[in-house]
This record gives structure tokens, sequence and C-alpha cells, in this order.
């Protein structure tokens, strides 16, 4: 009888202890994914350029406008931008090599965006430099006069009470415009990036995540 009470008790414990390690692990988890952070998706989703549109018949109004989207697909993370900077280049071939011949750089203040929240940002350019000539000699071939926008700025995520540290985010996407001056595609040009997803680890949530990883694996 007592060998048979002291097999119970050790089953008590383990089942005890199995319990424990099981919570802790989906509790590690369950952070794990609270603090998985994406960065957000930025697209132009409209570009229309005046001279390169053929009914107007005129290269007088050399200015671009840009509609550009910057979506927070976080669920439950903000997110803070710094300044952002916008550069456009028009593309040209040059023994059979890409040229890019910088036309316009402008700012846009830096602004906090909410989880899962959208926002636009709605601008004319001013140019300069621009080949007006080979671009509508371009259309007028049956081509697209391809242009380019890159934009870099620098992101933090707020993670409940938290902040991230900060890190550079730069993206960029090629474009056409057909001969009404709007871009080829009617859908939104996603604007894309090498950078991969970043988890930060100077946060207190994130020492904690650790913290709890290393107990599971002891």
């Amino acid at each position: 009888m007592p060998y048979s009470g002291q097999q119970t008790g050790g089953t008590g414990c383990f089942r005890c202890c199995f319990s424990f390690t099981l919570t802790l692990g989906l509790t590690s988890l369950f952070m794990w994914l609270s603090l998985r952070t994406s960065n957000p998706i930025l697209s132009i989703q409209d570009i229309y350029i005046p001279a390169l549109n053929k009914t107007l018949n005129s290269t007088a109004d050399q200015r671009i406008y840009l509609d550009l989207k910057l979506d927070n697909g976080n669920k439950d993370k903000g997110i803070f931008y710094d300044t952002l900077n916008i550069s456009l280049h028009y593309q040209t071939n040059d023994s059979n090599a890409i040229i890019g011949v910088p036309i316009s750089n402008y700012t846009l203040p830096g602004f906090y965006q909410g989880h899962n929240k959208k926002a636009r940002r709605k601008n004319w350019l001013d140019t300069y430099g621009v080949p007006w000539d080979a671009a509508v000699e371009v259309i007028a071939g049956g081509k697209l006069a391809v242009f380019r926008v890159d934009l870099t700025t620098v992101i933090r995520f707020k993670i409940l009470f938290w902040k991230t540290k900060k890190h550079r985010l730069v993206v960029g996407t090629d474009f056409g415009v057909n001969d009404v001056g709007k871009k080829e595609r009617r859908k939104g040009t996603r604007l894309k990036s090498g950078v991969p997803e970043m988890l930060s680890g100077d946060s207190p949530v994130a020492v904690l995540l650790v913290v709890l990883s290393t107990l599971l694996l002891v």
C-alpha cells in the first residue's frame, strides 16, 4: 500500500509539472504573437501627369499628382512615422542601361497611425529637369513613359504602453504612364522593400518574453 501511495504522488507531481510547462509554453507563444510586428504597406494609388496627356497637347503644366496610401495592418500595434522623404525619377535607356533622372523631391511630416488604420497623402509635386520631349515621343510610339518613386522614413511600433526601437524603412517601385498621363495600372502599385519584419528586443515586454522562454527550456 505505501508503494501505491508513492506512485500516486509521483503521478500527481508529473501532472502538475506538465500543466505548468504547458501553460508557460502557451503564454510564451501568445506573447510572441503579440509582439510580432509587420511593416506598413505603402502603395501609389493614383498618378496624373498633365504634361503627358495627349488631349491637352501641352507640357506647360509640369507638376505631378501623387496619391500615396499607408496601411497599418497590425491589429494591435500603432506606428510612429518620422519625416517621409519621397523622390521621383524618370527612367531612360542609354546604351541598354536604365538611368534614373531625378525630377522631384519632397517631404511629408511624420505622424502616428493607429492599429489597423489607413491613411492617404495626396499632393501636387513640382518637377525639374524632366525630358518632356523624350517622354512624349516614347508615348507617341505606343510605349509607356516609365517613372520611379522611392520613399524612405524611420518607423517604430507602439505595443501596449511601450515603443520599440526605431528602424529604417526604404521602399520603391517603377510605374508606367500612358498617353493620358495616368498610371497604367488602375489598382494601387505597392512600394516594395527587402527589409524583413522586425521584432524589437529592447522593450520590457520583449525582455519578459525572453525570460519566460528561458524558464521553459530549463
